[in-house]
């Protein structure tokens, strides 16, 4: 029987996990071991409670695209789901405007609009984008400068730390939506409420937060071992250590920690490329302040701010996508603030003015509302795609292969995913293991 040890109980480990359970169950020759450094399973993917409020870390809600982990969760929760037609939108020029801005400028002032449209109509007729380079010039080829400079760069220039021009063209992905003339036409003549783009719509649990779906995935999974973490992997003897000491005999191992971290806990004689291309993976971190406050914040999910006056480039009202998540008579927020993990970010600042921002912007009437707070840390919160990220990988990643580790998951894959991409990549990694065994038992 070969064994794959799992390192991280998150959705990319709990996806290998169940994979790895099934296949086990086929009959195949192969069987895992867990290990979570948190008490708990499911990595970001939980939910903390503070007095009667329940806090995600950050935003957790369920969009399907994938028809296997779309049957797998609605077999274990689908009766506590709910979904809801998205009610995003921006704040920036003192107003309120429909999320995604590249569809929807109506209620800006007149010249912002008016450069908008005239911007992307010059790069709409334009059949030759050019040879696209950059993240900007992404951004200028299919929105034109007007809905760059009003929103796409000043975005994800805050989210990201970097301004758009150091990043590679595939750091929107699928996760922007497009646009065309029609539409931005329309979106500028009056107030469209319409689907557009990915999230359009998303599934949440009525109770429990988006924990309770991380706890049903974990429920019937074996050798599962919580507050217990690899310190150390000795690929040369097939062994790791953990925090408590214990040496671990694998055949194998699947990664879904930061793919850095599981660099640096390989003990063996590790070749200088394999060390400078870990350095040059690069990430911020993001701190998630979460507030309990006294009564009605309406019926919005999340809203937008690109401009650096307001200090978190994203906040949303978890009681919206669930009643369960404050107790009566009240509502949470949840703000995100990137920062860079190296200069850190002082949490109490952090708090008050973000407190002080929400009163500027009418979300608030007075600090006396907010009753109770959460601070969550997240170092390791968006990949940045720059122009070293993709040869690191190739670099890294057959280093690994070759010694039987497979990295996985959002921040083991390093790429920017969703909770179904992660679960996805975990059994991908699983699925590699098992052709490789069989491919192994071919050739005995």
């Amino acid at each position: 029987m070969k064994n794959a040890a799992i390192i991280g109980c998150g959705l990319a480990g709990i996806g290998a996990a169940q994979e790895i359970k099934q296949k086990k169950n086929e009959g195949f020759s192969l069987d895992y071991i867990s290990f979570e450094k948190e008490a708990r399973a499911g990595g970001l993917c939980r939910t903390e409670r503070e007095g009667e409020f329940l806090f995600d870390y950050t935003g957790h809600l369920l969009h399907f695209s994938n028809d296997f982990f779309k049957s797998y969760v609605f077999d274990l929760i689908g009766s506590i789901l709910e979904q809801k037609n998205r009610d995003a939108w921006i704040y920036s020029k003192n107003v309120y405007t429909r999320y995604p801005f590249q569809a929807n400028l109506f209620g800006l002032p007149s010249n912002v609009i008016s450069e908008c449209l005239y911007e992307y109509s010059k790069q709409y007729f334009t059949g030759d984008k050019g040879d696209i380079k950059t993240f900007e010039e992404w951004i200028r080829a299919y929105f034109g400068d007007g809905i760059g400079r009003h929103f796409m760069i000043p975005y994800n220039s805050k989210i990201y730390r970097v301004h758009p021009k150091e990043l590679t063209p595939d750091a929107g992905g699928r996760f922007v939506p497009s646009s065309d003339l029609k539409m931005l036409i329309e979106g500028a003549l009056c107030d469209m409420s319409g689907e557009h783009g990915y999230n359009s719509h998303f599934f949440y649990p009525k109770i429990g937060g988006i924990e309770s779906m991380v706890n049903a995935m974990t429920a019937g999974l074996h050798n599962v071992n919580l507050d217990e973490s690899v310190s150390k992997i000795i690929p040369s003897e097939q062994i790791l250590v953990t925090s408590q000491g214990r040496r671990v005999s694998y055949d194998f191992i699947i990664s879904t920690q930061p793919l850095p971290l599981l660099v640096a806990s390989i003990n063996d004689d590790i070749p200088d490329e394999i060390k400078d291309a870990s350095a040059k993976l690069r990430a911020v971190s993001v701190l998630n302040i979460n507030l309990g406050i006294k009564g009605n914040l309406g019926n919005r999910h999340w809203i937008y701010v690109p401009e650096d006056e307001y200090l978190f480039h994203r906040f949303g009202f978890t009681n919206n996508f669930s009643s369960a998540m404050a107790p009566q008579g009240h509502g949470s927020i949840y703000l995100e603030i990137s920062y860079d993990l190296e200069k850190g970010i002082d949490a109490e600042l952090a708090r008050d003015k973000c407190i002080d921002d929400l009163i500027k912007m009418g979300i608030l009437h007075n600090k006396e509302q907010v009753v109770c707070e959460k601070t969550l840390d997240i170092p390791y919160g968006y990949v940045l795609f720059d122009n070293q990220r993709q040869e690191s990988l190739r670099i890294i990643k057959n280093y690994l292969q070759s010694k039987n580790i497979y990295s996985a998951g959002r921040f083991g894959s390093w790429e920017y995913s969703s909770m179904e991409d992660a679960f996805i990549l975990g059994v991908k990694a699983a699925r590699d293991i098992c052709e490789k065994i069989g491919c192994m038992e071919e050739v005995l």
